[in-house]
């Protein structure tokens, strides 16, 4: 198959092969194999119709009452598959190493905890209800669950659910019933086993896709959403406890921000959003002189280093603030300044959020 080489049986196909189906530039019996595999998975089959929507007004808005530039179809689609090259990451860490110290300073961090600290409540509006336990236990089930794709499955732990949401509502349940230090424990060991299998694996093979988010995802990128995920709700765990928040290091920032901009068309689509054709540059002053990228509204995953494009805008601000936005967290300071295009930057900024999410 163009993007996968096949769909697996079980499996799914990748967000870049449901970005080209959603433009209908399949192959007859590629496009059967992916609608059959939509019929039985609702969350792809929720992203296809986003994506869908988002290629249709694309297409509205380069061309309203005419047929889109004969080239739009091609270049869209071209970005769409080149998309399963990773986005550049530059003078960054690896997304091992920063999975690997987001989760150490996560269990570093709940093993400070006091007794009567783990009973505090937690502040993001999803987690309405939810206690410091009970987001240990959210992280702890989410690692197991790499864990478990990456064929490391961790001994003794019992939930067998595949989805973020079913999974974490188990493991809070079992771990309502126990003392704090078990789910420290449990993602002590999953993020341990995690890290040993990838470090076996080496760099080399982190553009191999395992399933997650409904299907296959390069595994730099699901290192990378555990990374940035596990050091979101620590803040929240800083925050709810009385804790100072805690940046990621500089290189690990670098490498979070920087794949981040791969989803900015993603996050406006969501909001209804879509500027195809046009070009952001973001600038991260906190980041160094090269910690910038220019992105392609059009392609999700369309980010290459800055200066290989005209850009209708530029945005500098804080890498930090950016990615805090981006997890809809509390920045501090996420002033900006734009040249060019000012209110294409603040549609850009507003959409940040978008996708942030249990």
């Amino acid at each position: 198959m163009g993007m996968n080489e096949q769909i697996e049986p079980g499996g799914g196909p990748s967000l870049d092969d449901l970005a080209v189906y959603a433009l209908d530039a399949h192959e007859p019996e590629e496009a059967q194999a992916i609608a059959a595999y939509l019929d039985q998975a609702p969350g792809a089959a929720r992203r296809e119709r986003a994506l869908r929507d988002a290629a249709g007004e694309y297409g509205a808005a380069a061309a309203p009452e005419s047929d889109p530039p004969g080239d739009l179809r091609e270049r869209v689609v071209g970005a769409a598959r080149a998309g399963r090259v990773p986005s550049p990451v530059v003078a960054g860490a690896s997304p091992i190493d920063v999975h690997r110290t987001e989760l150490s300073r996560m269990v570093m961090l709940l093993a400070d905890l006091t007794p009567g600290e783990w009973g505090r409540p937690v502040d993001p509006p999803e987690f309405a209800g939810w206690t410091v336990h009970d987001v240990a236990a959210h992280i702890a089930a989410n690692e197991s669950l790499l864990a478990d794709h990456l064929g490391v499955p961790l001994p003794g732990v019992p939930e067998t659910e595949q989805d973020n949401i079913g999974r974490t509502a188990a493991a809070q349940a079992r771990h309502r019933t126990l003392p704090p230090r078990v789910a420290v424990g449990e993602l002590e060991l999953a993020a341990e086993a995690v890290d040993t299998e990838v470090q076996a694996r080496g760099e080399s093979r982190l553009d191999e896709r395992v399933e997650w988010w409904d299907g296959p995802t390069a595994l730099r990128v699901a290192l990378l959403v555990r990374a940035f995920e596990t050091w979101t709700h620590a803040d929240d765990v800083r925050r709810a406890t009385g804790r100072p928040m805690v940046a990621p290091p500089e290189q690990s920032l670098r490498t979070m921000a920087s794949a981040a901009c791969g989803f900015v068309p993603a996050f406006l689509a969501v909001r209804e959003v879509h500027h195809p054709g046009r070009v952001v540059r973001f600038r991260f002053d906190d980041l160094g002189p090269e910690a910038a990228w220019d992105i392609d509204l059009g392609v999700i995953g369309g980010v290459r280093p800055a200066g290989e494009l005209v850009v209708d805008t530029e945005i500098a601000m804080s890498g930090l603030a950016f990615c805090r936005a981006v997890s809809n967290r509390p920045a501090g300071d996420n002033d900006f300044t734009a040249t060019g295009d000012s209110a294409l930057a603040a549609a850009v900024v507003d959409a940040l959020p978008a996708l942030a999410f249990l």
